[in-house]
């Protein structure tokens, strides 16, 4: 890209994460950021911080309570069904919930939060100090540079373009403010989880960097202590991160899974009600219900498919964070666990060696007693895991509506073969009772005949 050549290569870790800690501050979700190579957090970035964070609040109230009372808008938003207005209402108030929580712990920890930022940059100098690494910080700028830019874009434009359908291109004065706001409240926590991602690859790539000097070709004794403190450091900082995240990524991951279960729950019920309503009508009867989700004749076609591409569009960053965020901590964490694999080598490398054994024990009694992973909440572990409970509970939802557009379909043809049943029932009583006044008849003939 050609954006690329205008950025200036980043010479340290405060440069390389400039960006995206002035992105997560200007959005009221930390209370600090990077200015001359080094973090400034004071009570007067913290009071910026938590005032935006109220008045983001705020403006997406006015505008919903401004949005409510303007007769136009009021009557296109009602043209939707109620289950999609009340999934709308609780995205409103989970993301406005998560948002406010998220501001909150992250402030709550700024120190704590600074300080990570602080080891990562001092194991970094060691590294190139000691042991000559080359820290490639400019691939990392760049990747944090496409992929905010793409989800701004694609974020940007589907909330943008999807209220302003809504509005039919008229009360702007209210929907550009409800989208920047929503933008806002919405955005800071996906944030907030892509830079949990990226501090846990930061970690992965310094365990990588440790496993190639941790090698007996290159490995010296003097060394041994210094590699060793590096080691446990980065486990630590798991520990901190953990700490800092705690709350927050717990309740990020429980809005992403509430909002993307009901996303698909309306995808999925949209293209099965508009299949079910086509087979009842090409069978000749009225159907079970509209088949449209609040569809109307009067534009609501339109409606039902702008609702439709904007759910589309806002599900990928959820999908984003719950599919990728898990895989980066587990690699993390299998990156650190070789190199504590490697520690223990050390006295296979060095026999014979009193003080390399020692080391090499109590490497291995810091091991059982630290089982270090990336947890969300206090409790669940945040790893490759979490990917395979969330495909079970969306896989269950699809087959529970899958279950009820069986039941749906069984209903109607049950419905269409009683009434077949019924008209055949009338038709048989119909004929039986034609054949028994033939048969009287040809009875009463016959004894003519025979007198």
């Amino acid at each position: 890209m050609a954006i690329f050549y205008f950025i200036r290569e980043p010479e340290s870790l405060h440069e390389c994460v400039s960006l995206i800690s002035w992105v997560q501050f200007v959005m009221g979700c930390s209370g600090f950021f990077e200015r001359a190579g080094c973090f400034v957090s004071n009570r007067w970035t913290r009071l910026y911080s938590l005032s935006f964070v109220g008045l983001v609040i705020y403006g997406l109230s006015a505008t919903i309570y401004a949005l409510l009372q303007n007769e136009v808008l009021l009557e296109r938003v009602l043209q939707l069904d109620k289950l999609i207005l009340c999934i709308m209402a609780m995205e409103l108030l989970l993301s406005t919930l998560v948002f406010l929580i998220t501001g909150i712990s992250l402030h709550s920890w700024s120190k704590r939060y600074v300080a990570i930022y602080q080891q990562l940059a001092e194991i970094d100098r060691r590294l190139m100090g000691e042991f000559g690494a080359r820290m490639n910080y400019g691939k990392v700028v760049r990747k944090h540079i496409v992929v905010l830019f793409t989800v701004a874009f694609l974020y940007l434009g589907a909330v943008n373009m999807g209220l302003a359908r809504l509005a039919d291109g008229r009360q702007l004065e209210i929907v550009v403010p409800a989208a920047l706001c929503y933008i806002v409240i919405t955005g800071g926590p996906h944030l907030t989880g892509f830079v949990h991602m990226s501090l846990a690859e930061m970690l992965d790539i310094r365990f990588r960097l440790l496993q190639q000097i941790l090698q007996p070709q290159r490995l010296q004794k003097p060394q041994l202590r210094s590699l060793i403190d590096m080691v446990k450091q980065l486990h630590y900082l798991v520990m901190d991160i953990n700490e800092v995240y705690n709350v927050t990524l717990w309740s990020t991951m429980a809005h992403d899974f509430a909002l993307s279960t009901t996303e698909l729950y309306i995808i999925f019920g949209r293209s099965s009600d508009s299949s079910s309503s086509s087979s009842s009508s090409s069978s000749g009867g009225a159907g079970i219900g509209d088949g449209s989700y609040g569809e109307n004749p009067d534009g609501g076609e339109s409606m039902g498919v702008m609702l439709m591409a904007f759910l589309s569009i806002c599900m990928l960053v959820p999908f984003y964070k719950m599919l990728i965020g898990p895989v980066y901590c587990s690699n993390s964490i299998e990156e650190g666990r070789k190199c504590l694999h490697l520690l223990e080598q050390l006295d296979n490398w060095f026999p014979g060696s009193p003080g390399i054994k020692e080391l090499v024990e109590s490497i291995m009694r810091w091991r059982l007693q630290f089982k270090i992973n990336f947890t969300s909440g206090r409790s669940t572990v945040y790893d490759k895991t979490v990917i395979t409970v969330l495909q079970q509970q969306q896989q269950q939802q699809q087959q529970q509506q899958l279950r009820t557009d069986e039941a749906l379909g069984f209903a109607l043809t049950t419905h269409l073969t009683n009434e077949n049943c019924i008209a055949i029932a009338k038709g048989t009583a119909r004929v039986r009772t034609q054949l028994q006044l033939l048969m009287s008849r040809g009875a009463q003939r016959g004894n003519a005949a025979l007198y």
